[in-house]
């Protein structure tokens, strides 16, 4: 009998291990297919977590509870179900367990920065950098919780105390990056006059499309600047002013004196929201590009209104910040003619109701100079936040830009305009999931919408 007990105990040890490791490469699927339908504390705990990374957030919270209804001393487990309930905006009983989870390991700063994110989220912003402070105190080496704390301090307006600590979301450098010096704050930097100075994508598109308006800045400073960015960006990347070479991801940029990423520059430059540098468009669509959109809309009657209503699919928030094309039913009431600009899987959502006057262009969209091309020709955009957004505000156009209630830190709080963007217009969730209320805005800044 020992002997079978221990060789039991074997094999569920071998089929968590198993688990743990299907959940690392995130085979979700296959993580629940090893699990099958055993219910000890142990398989529901990473049922929980598989059905999590499958976004199946109902799942996923009946399986922590199951677990913890088993164990429930288990401040882990607690743990995860209220980042779960939070998924689902269940936000008070969240709130209680993170309380719970916290009393239970009082010095557990991953508990304590669960709690913050939810506060975050919620909008208690001052409450969440109390709740970060505290994470950090416990675990100052923690680079998440750095990070989180920062993007709140900059939700928050609070730049200067901000973009220190984002610096945490920065990778390792490989060994070729590592021997290239990093750009210092410029208060610091010697003279950059004749420097070639690498600046490089490290994010998302949207992120390096907000901070290429560094770039005239950079090479003001008698930098020659060049830049590393994806295919995607690179043929618009050569619109920037100050740009000198725009280099390959796989090529070598030769000789270096700094490097940067592209995402480090605000520090650099020492930004605070009265020196956010706002001199629009600092990108430039090709204007050969731009007649020839002109062209094809021209049977169009205008206003001629871009639509973009999701993201990329790839995106940890997506779930969040886009929305269904049919959600956009409202702005069809207004007379206007509709340009869908939408790329990936949500492209194929495009119905625009009978009798109104609209064009797919994503068949002609091959990468981000073409967009350009195309905002240049546009009225108006409206869109989720997303790399459109960005890239239709950095060429001076008009923005109404649909948000997501616990929106990203570059829109700061309670505010319906950009101090990165002059032209951009935030209209905001009230609550989570509610899309009627800013597309219903949308609609009617519409219809108020003059050329």
């Amino acid at each position: 009998m020992a002997d079978d007990t221990l060789i039991d105990a074997a094999r569920r040890a071998k089929v968590r291990a198993e688990v743990r490791a299907a959940l690392t490469r995130r085979d979700f699927a296959g993580a629940l297919g090893l699990i099958g339908d055993r219910a000890d504390v142990e398989a529901l705990a990473l049922a929980g977590e598989a059905h999590g990374g499958l976004r199946q957030f109902d799942r996923a919270a009946a399986a922590y509870g199951a677990a913890l209804r088993r164990a429930p001393g288990r401040f882990d487990l607690m743990s995860n179900l209220a980042s779960t309930l939070v998924e689902l905006d269940r936000f008070g009983e969240a709130l209680a367990l993170f309380q719970q989870a916290r009393a239970a390991a009082p010095g557990n700063a991953r508990i304590v920065a669960n709690l913050a994110n939810l506060l975050d989220f919620a909008g208690a912003v001052d409450d969440a950098l109390v709740a970060y402070g505290a994470a950090r105190a416990l675990d100052p080496a923690d680079r998440e919780i750095a990070c989180n704390q920062a993007m709140a301090l900059l939700r928050a307006g609070r730049l200067d105390e901000g973009w220190p600590l984002f610096e945490h979301r920065r990778r390792a450098l490989d060994p070729a990056e590592a021997q290239v010096p990093r750009l210092p704050p410029l208060a610091e930097a010697p003279m950059l006059a004749g420097r070639r100075v690498l600046l490089f994508h490290e994010q998302g598109f949207g992120d390096t499309l907000q901070m290429l308006r560094y770039v005239p800045l950079l090479a003001g400073c008698g930098a020659q600047v060049l830049l590393r960015v994806p295919p995607p960006l690179a043929r618009l990347a050569r619109s920037v002013a100050g740009v000198a070479v725009v280099v390959g991801e796989g090529d070598d940029p030769g000789p270096l004196d700094y490097q940067a990423p592209l995402m480090s520059l605000p520090l650099i430059f020492g930004t605070t929201l009265d020196t956010i540098p706002a001199e629009i468009p600092y990108l430039r669509a090709d204007p050969t590009l731009v007649a020839a959109w002109r062209q094809r809309l021209a049977a169009l009657p205008r206003p001629r209104v871009g639509l973009v209503w999701a993201g990329s699919p790839d995106g940890g928030l997506d779930h969040r910040r886009s929305l269904r094309f049919a959600a956009l039913g409202p702005l069809f009431a207004v007379p206007a003619s509709f340009v869908g600009l939408q790329i990936g899987p949500a492209a194929a959502e495009w119905a625009p109701p009978d009798g109104v006057a609209a064009l797919d262009t994503t068949p002609w969209i091959g990468d981000f100079a073409d967009t350009a091309a195309l905002a240049s020709a546009l009225d108006l955009l409206v869109t989720v936040d997303t790399s459109a957004a960005h890239l239709a505000a950095a060429l001076g156009r008009p923005v109404l830009m649909l948000s997501r209630f616990s929106s990203c830190w570059r829109w700061l709080m309670h505010r319906e305009d950009s101090p990165w963007y002059p032209t951009l217009s935030i209209l905001r969730q009230p609550r989570p999931g509610d899309w009627a209320t800013p597309v219903a805005e949308a609609a009617r800044r519409l219809a108020d919408f003059r050329l």
